[in-house]
């Protein structure tokens, strides 16, 4: 096997902590989860962690910028740009499955969060927000869906999906919730935005 470079390494490395950082949001929460507690469960010094990211800030950034790429990336293969939108919702919800427990943990701590770090997770609801509204233009022309904003449109739907996983304990026993909810938010949501 082929040595791996310095630049692989430190890649490789760079891609092992974001990883397992991603991992500690999740079960722990981003707030209260520490530079040293990262550094421990990866198994590196304080010092290495800081030579990948300098800030706890950087390495918040990473991690939301990882997800929100894996994201694009899931729901791009799984969508084509006429996908009816029912089908467009469900292939969102079904890719945020992989994804709860960190959405979970990102969407209720968002608003402690350093601005930038916000603002990133507003950029990749803002990427969704187009491919939506254009999936449902055709049937607000056709008078099937109520004429509603852009805004109005995906925040309806993301109000949806963050109460039941932000509430996911009481809606049931076994997560992730979308797994076992997703065609009942659907179902809902398309009710509140069809004119009858």
């Amino acid at each position: 096997m082929d040595k791996l470079t310095r630049k692989e390494q430190k890649e490789k490395t760079r891609a092992g902590l974001l990883e397992i950082t991603e991992k500690l949001f999740s079960k722990n929460g981003i707030g209260i989860t520490t530079t040293s507690d990262i550094a421990k469960a990866c198994q590196v010094s304080h010092g290495t962690l800081f030579i990948h990211f300098p800030t706890r800030e950087e390495l918040i950034l990473a991690v939301v910028d990882r997800f929100g790429e894996r994201l694009a990336k899931e729901l791009g293969s799984r969508c084509t740009s006429d996908m009816p939108l029912k089908e467009l919702l469900k292939a969102h919800a079904l890719v945020l499955i992989e994804f709860e427990d960190f959405y979970m943990r990102l969407i209720s701590e968002s608003q402690s969060l350093p601005p930038q770090i916000r603002s990133q997770l507003y950029a990749i609801n803002a990427s969704l927000s187009y491919r939506f509204y254009n999936s449902a233009k055709p049937g607000m022309k056709s008078g099937e869906y109520k004429k509603i904003d852009q805004a109005s449109f995906l925040n309806t739907w993301l109000a949806i999906l963050h109460f039941y996983i932000l509430n996911r304990d009481l809606f049931s026993d076994h997560t992730p919730i979308l797994k076992y909810k997703t065609d009942d938010l659907i179902k809902y949501f398309l009710n509140l935005i069809k004119t009858k």
